[in-house]
């Protein structure tokens, strides 16, 4: 099978340009296998190797097919979508001989751009796409204008891309968007990260030495101050003896609070994390679209938050609502776990019966009795808290936390965990705070009947220090930026750069379309389908006249009379059996007309020497070209070439 060799290169370059932001997240075989078959077909445009024919691509490609199955089993998602694309991108340069077959391989490049928003929606990714995509129609350029000079193909693209940057905006905003979102596709990377569902001793420990970004508050306004910032997560209401879990089924506030004086309103740039928890500053009082805030003041999703999620959160900074609650029951703790525990609890608060009285005495103890606060606790066995309060008296947060909260219930206080984050980070360019996973956090809520729930944090009563600063001593509280490295200061300076765009690209949702159509007078409140049947038709509408002024515009290409000559010299010299290879050049193509066919020797050197002087000489007139014209036109051979004894090949 014969390639036409201008358009290896090109297509090759667009596939590998799209394929890089999958490097990292693709198999180790698939990448080989990439790599492999496109140096194949680069290395055989100079040495001629076999291109596989049909059979051998369908072998390749049931192949490629099983090796999917074998490493994404029967799981459809993002990750095995991408490798479906890279395998087909592997093979699909083996059959480029055709136009359409050119075509669709710069298709399926389109197609694998897109998937990098599978990855990533960051403002680098769109960057980098814009990249690829210009790659790409460069490409199509090329394979519509094989013979086309270089630097006005690149023009050519570059005027395609400005065009269509309008129509690409007017699609984004215009476009009907599902209060789901379009596709229901897992993230890449977006494997439980952060607070499971389950609080156990060393659980937010392991965190403590993640870097990676839990996710970022832009707040309205004066920004708080990072020192003492607790975002609320999960509230833990039940204990089975070792672990700490949420209730089965969170119950939900049926009426908003009305009265938010003293509120601060901010918005969350929230990463994967597989929950249905979201994050907040404690306490929030009113629930973002597509969330409920429940009876335990946390915010809860009605889907796990799979994919990078915005929302508007509204906070009250108290650590006590002043609205009444009814006095809850204390959490069941079984009667067979942590005996001595239970015993030291009582023994402690002999005497007492007011719950603030119980609560100091708790914590007296745990300020006065050599705890430590570490991030490599002994091993919990059977009886953890009683491992932690009795025998090492070493643990993290959540083994101060569970000990509280469980000393206070054998009390008979209600009392619970929240899990969360504690701190943050202060971008002093951006105005934002950006909250890490080794900020993870854990502290007791304690009903009082005066107050209601009411914050304690008994980690500060032994490691005060970790109000101030992460374990890694990561926190910035400082909002000056005198002291920050060069480096540390650019960093924070891209890093406000891509949250600003993806607060915008990925906070653009169903909702968000919502409020732009009434800002544009359309009613969304009645007739929502008829809204969505107008959106469409302008869409249409935009989308059917940018492509009549795009083609008015870009008009036929402008014709090349020489290599039009010279083609035609070509096509009445195929007719008669004298075909010439893609790669045999004029003047050895030239030689073996000479040595077939003598008789035109001298019409064909005349027409060659025309072609080569005004194609590669440095000057040339339009009387050769018209001269050249004339030749051709009367250059009609008749009868049929001799069979040659040899192969042709270039020299």
């Amino acid at each position: 099978m014969k390639h036409p060799d201008g358009h290896v290169v090109p297509v090759i370059s667009a596939l590998a340009v799209a394929m890089a932001p999958h490097v990292s997240g693709l198999p180790g075989w698939i990448i080989a296998w990439c790599v492999f078959m496109w140096l194949y077909m680069l290395v055989q445009l100079k040495t001629r190797w076999p291109v596989p024919g049909p059979v051998l691509r369908h072998v390749l490609a049931f192949a490629g097919i099983i090796g999917l199955l074998a490493t994404f089993r029967v799981q459809i998602g993002a990750d095995a979508f991408v490798g479906l694309m890279a395998v087909m991108a592997g093979i699909k340069p083996f059959e480029m001989a055709t136009h359409r077959h050119r075509m669709i391989t710069v298709l399926l490049t389109y197609f694998i751009i897109i998937t990098s928003l599978f990855r990533s929606e960051s403002l680098w990714t769109v960057l980098y796409m814009f990249v690829s995509v210009f790659v790409t129609t460069l490409a199509l350029v090329r394979i519509n204008h094989p013979r086309g000079r270089f630097r006005p193909g690149i023009t050519l693209t570059a005027r395609i891309m400005a065009q269509a940057v309008p129509l690409m905006i007017l699609l984004f905003l215009l476009f009907p968007r599902l209060q789901q979102g379009l596709f229901s596709v897992e993230t890449p990377g977006s494997g439980q990260s952060g607070f499971a569902e389950i609080l156990s001793p060393g659980s937010i420990s392991r965190m403590a030495r993640d870097p990676s970004v839990a996710f970022r508050a832009d707040f309205d306004g004066t920004l708080p101050q990072t020192r003492g910032l607790y975002w609320r997560g999960i509230v833990f209401n039940r204990f089975n003896g070792v672990q700490w879990h949420p209730a089965d089924r969170p119950a939900f506030v049926h009426s908003r609070q009305r009265d938010l004086t003293g509120s601060v309103t901010y918005t969350i740039v929230l990463e994967p994390h597989k929950s249905r928890w979201l994050l907040a500053l404690d306490r929030p009082v009113d629930a973002p679209p597509g969330a409920r805030l429940t009876t335990d003041h946390t915010l809860f999703a009605g889907r796990p938050v799979t994919r990078r999620r915005v929302y508007q959160a509204i906070s009250m900074m108290d650590t006590a609502l002043k609205k009444k609650e009814p006095v809850p029951s204390p959490v069941a703790l079984g009667t067979d776990n942590n005996p001595d525990t239970r015993s030291l609890a009582r023994s402690l608060a002999k005497g007492l019966s007011d719950p603030r009285e119980k609560l100091d005495r708790m914590l007296a103890f745990f300020k006065e009795n050599h705890f430590t606060y570490t991030l490599t606790p002994p091993l919990a066995k059977a009886h953890p808290v009683d491992d932690f309060v009795i025998k090492t008296r070493q643990g993290y947060c959540e083994h101060y936390a569970g000990a509280l909260a469980f000393m206070m219930n054998v009390l008979n206080v209600p009392a619970r965990v929240v899990g969360g984050y504690l701190g943050g980070e202060l971008n002093p360019y951006g105005d934002y705070i950006t909250v890490r996973q080794s900020s993870a956090h854990a502290w007791v809520e304690v009903f009082m009947p005066d107050k209601g729930w009411v914050r304690v944090d008994p980690t500060l009563v032994v490691a005060p220090e970790r109000l101030e600063q992460n374990p890694d001593g990561s926190f910035l509280n400082s909002s000056g930026t005198g002291a920050i490295p060069v480096h540390k200061r650019l960093a924070f300076m891209l890093e406000a750069a891509n949250l600003k765009w993806e607060a915008w690209f990925t906070g653009y949702s169903f909702a968000a379309q919502k409020e732009l159509m009434a800002q544009l007078g359309v009613d969304t409140a009645r007739g929502q389908w008829r809204t969505i049947l107008l959106l469409v038709s302008l869409t249409l509408l935009v989308l059917a006249l940018f492509l009549r002024f795009f083609l008015h515009r870009l008009g036929p290409e402008k014709k090349d009379p020489v290599a039009e000559a010279y083609t035609l010299f070509c096509k009445r010299l195929a007719r008669i059996g004298l075909v010439r290879p893609p790669n045999l050049g004029p003047v050895d193509f030239l030689n073996h007309v000479n040595t077939l066919r003598p008789d035109l020797a001298d019409n064909a050197r005349t027409i060659t020497d025309l072609y080569v002087q005004i194609r590669f000489g440095k000057t040339h007139s339009n009387a050769l070209t018209k001269q050249l014209i004339t030749h051709v036109r009367h250059f009609k051979p008749s009868g049929r070439a001799k069979t040659p004894s040899h192969k042709w090949n270039s020299h």
